[in-house]
């Protein structure tokens, strides 16, 4: 099923995602707050709810002996699930979800 984003929240996801893969392009060592070549996080909405989100590498870092060879990266958001009677935690619902876009040595390609 599609997760719907107002175009606001879309735009934020990029800015974000392009900040961290260009921070790890830069230095695949640098520590975040997650794990570099499969990092995911939240993003608050206006409503009170909020989306997790993915970025993630093709390879996951694990370097490429091929000759020419150059990150991709795939950015796709994910609908969470309140807390209810089975579960006390929000919980990401992967079931819901929006492939926003890839990222290949330095073009993105957004998927509508």
């Amino acid at each position: 099923m599609l997760l719907e984003l107002d175009k606001e929240v879309e735009l934020k996801i990029v800015d974000l995602a392009l900040s961290h893969i260009k921070k790890v392009e830069a230095n695949p060592d640098v520590v975040t707050d997650g794990d570099n070549f499969d990092y995911w996080n939240s993003c608050p909405l206006s409503d009170g709810t909020f989306v997790d989100y993915n970025i993630h590498e093709s390879n996951l870092g694990t370097a490429s002996d091929e000759e020419g060879y150059v990150n991709e990266w795939h950015c796709s958001a994910y609908h969470v699930d309140p807390p209810s009677e089975e579960t006390d935690h929000h919980q990401i619902n992967t079931d819901i979800e929006k492939y926003i876009f890839t990222y290949i040595d330095g073009e993105i390609t957004y998927i509508d």
